[in-house]
């Protein structure tokens, strides 16, 4: 030691910290948000039942969090969304459509680091899931009583039903997404 002040240079530990794969992971995490909500504004399916599309959304944010390492994975997941969400092509009429699809993947995130290492996690995940799902009618809840938007969901079936709708199909997609999951890591384990 000779007293003087050893420099750093950031950008060299920067690169060497954040890999082309960390990079790539972040990629598909938006993408899969992306993919998520794409699907949703194109895949119209007339079942007149609230949160019916919780099974294919669900199942990709969870795939695409428990493919990821990330902590907050579901949360990048909803960067996606919330950057596709503003391209008017989609057709979406709700001016909080993002905030309302970004916060199941805020909630996931909760759920999937905070859920124990337990035997029946999958199950506990599926759970997880649909109640992240069900955060959608909650925020519509609050802003139908904030700002008197109405929400078709409610005045076709009442406060209940959408709850109830949303969990069940929030629960599926999660069961889903997990299913998906195992079975291409063992197949991707045997090649």
């Amino acid at each position: 030691m000779n007293g003087s002040v050893q420099q750093k240079s950031l950008s060299r530990e920067f690169l060497t910290n954040l890999t082309i794969e960390k990079i790539l992971e972040v990629l598909l995490l938006i993408i899969a948000g992306a993919l998520a909500i794409v699907i949703h504004a194109r895949l119209r399916t007339p079942l007149n039942i609230p949160g019916h599309h919780g099974i294919e959304f669900m199942a990709i944010i969870l795939g695409a969090r428990l493919s990821s390492q990330i902590k907050w994975a579901s949360s990048i997941s909803a960067l996606g969304i919330g950057l596709f969400i503003l391209f008017p092509i989609l057709g979406f009429k709700d001016p909080m459509m993002g905030l309302n699809y970004m916060l199941p993947c805020f909630a996931l995130d909760l759920a999937y680091n905070y859920l124990p290492l337990v035997k029946y996690r999958n199950i506990l995940l599926s759970l997880g899931a649909g109640l992240s799902y069900m955060m959608i009618p909650l925020s519509r809840v609050i802003i139908t009583l904030t700002t008197g938007y109405p929400y078709s969901s409610f005045i076709k079936h009442g406060f209940f039903t959408p709850f109830v709708s949303f969990l069940i199909f929030g629960f599926l997609g999660g069961a889903l997404g997990t299913g998906f999951y195992h079975i291409g890591k063992k197949l991707l384990n045997k090649v």
